[in-house]
């Protein structure tokens, strides 16, 4: 889809490079859409929404002050795409974390007005034949990004293949948080998780979270809805296809020793939407999953 500046009724596209966002960053093309419900932001490279801000809104996502925005390098922040596997590889640990999808450019299929006046857009992926040599099973990708007072991003995934393909998965989100320390994230109680900061060992969340050092657990099979209570508002994070739930900060010690995070690791929460770990799927040649995650401030 050939896209500079596209005006709908109520809402305005413009295609940047980051250099006209960002100051010092590089010509990564980045997709600003305007309308009357909200502004978001969307990489090309990854289909990765990088801020939405519902009217009148502070921004819901956390981007990383410190992105460089080089092609073929994941970007910090906003919504990567993690897949077709999620962390490290379990089959093959030597693959890059997090698969392929996340740092190359995705196809802008379609850019339209729903009925409710939300903004619709959709991305196409598949992979190349380099990317077929590290994980050989066909497949494609579609998401649909719909923009309005909330934001709901659609993901189906696709086996184009003629054997069964392993597959997991996350929209892995930063959200943006005024105080850390003093967030309570809801949603999560009662369950068992796997903390990757010991081993992944399975315990049971029975205490209050605490995000004061670094956190790294994994909740299977939990779904439902999650909320981040922070001094100034909450949001709320639903879905549907993607169960698996993650809550990852990397505290002030590891932040050190990450380029693009540093001392701004206080700023953002991520807790990522998926299908990981036991809940790993395994579609069958020609069947489709579909994952659905919405993300709202609370009234």
């Amino acid at each position: 889809m050939v896209l500079d500046a596209l005006e709908l009724p109520s809402a305005k596209l413009s295609l940047l490079p980051a250099s006209d966002v960002f100051a010092g960053a590089g010509d990564l093309p980045l997709l600003e859409c305007i309308t009357a419900k909200c502004r978001a932001l969307i990489a090309l490279q990854g289909a990765q929404v990088l801020s939405f801000c519902p009217q009148g809104e502070d921004d819901l996502l956390w981007l990383s002050p410190l992105e460089s925005f080089v092609a073929g390098k994941a970007i910090r922040g906003g919504i990567p795409l993690c897949l077709p596997w999620f962390g490290v590889n379990r089959r093959e640990p030597e693959l890059p974390k997090h698969g392929f999808a996340r740092d190359q450019s995705w196809v802008l299929e379609n850019v339209a007005e729903a009925d409710d006046g939300n903004l619709v857009l959709n991305f196409s992926f598949q992979p190349s034949a380099a990317n077929l040599a590290l994980f050989p099973w066909l497949f494609s990708a579609h998401l649909e990004v719909s923009l309005g007072e909330s934001l709901q991003l659609t993901l189906k995934l696709n086996n184009e293949g003629v054997e069964t393909m392993p597959l997991s998965f996350a929209m892995h989100s930063y959200f943006a948080v005024a105080a850390l320390d003093k967030l309570a994230l809801k949603g999560v109680s009662g369950a068992d998780y796997l903390d990757n900061c010991r081993q992944l060992q399975r315990f049971r969340q029975d205490e209050t979270l605490q995000f004061n050092t670094e956190i790294d657990r994994v909740y299977e099979g939990l779904g439902g809805e999650q909320q981040l209570c922070d001094t100034a508002r909450t949001i709320t994070v639903t879905g549907s296809g993607c169960d698996t739930v993650v809550v990852w900060n990397p505290g002030a010690a590891l932040a050190q020793k990450m380029a693009d995070v540093g001392e701004y690791f206080s700023e953002y929460l991520c807790v990522e939407r998926g299908m990981a770990f036991a809940d790993e799927l395994q579609l069958a040649p020609g069947q489709q999953h579909v994952a659905i995650m919405t993300v709202a401030k609370a009234c």
